[in-house]
């Protein structure tokens, strides 16, 4: 697959950092990412992310409000803890952890979200691809 066949799922808080995204879902500031939003980061389930990977996405960014900062609360803690294994669902043991970037922004972060998701782009590109299962 070549770099620009490479495309990076993005599952964000509607509430979290504010990013530009045309009708399709793509990010015209980072070439090769679609984003999904979520009324809350707490919303997303590791299972998404899992399914994303399985259905060849290079990587996955998930992205909530600053911790400690939730509209609804806790949503992004929760996510947080299950990305961590400290909250069920948790992720799959299996499930390669290199092809996932967390991000708890506020929104008027919006450079830092770009240059850290281009970074986890560039990372993504040096990984062997993922075994077929």
């Amino acid at each position: 697959m070549s770099d620009a066949q490479k495309t990076v799922i993005t599952l964000i808080c509607e509430r979290a950092v504010e990013v530009n995204v045309d009708g399709g879902g793509a990010c015209p500031d980072v070439p090769g990412m679609k984003v999904i939003k979520f009324p809350c980061s707490g919303m997303i389930q590791p299972l998404m992310i899992e399914a994303a990977l399985k259905g060849g996405a290079e990587g996955v960014v998930v992205c909530g409000c600053q911790i400690g900062d939730c509209y609804y609360r806790e949503g992004n803690r929760m996510i947080r803890e299950r990305l961590l294994g400290d909250r069920p669902p948790t992720m799959k043991k299996g499930t390669d952890r290199r092809r996932i970037l967390a991000l708890w922004l506020a929104r008027p972060q919006k450079d830092r979200f770009i240059s850290e998701s281009k970074e986890f782009i560039a990372t993504l590109g040096s990984l062997a691809a993922p075994e077929a299962k």
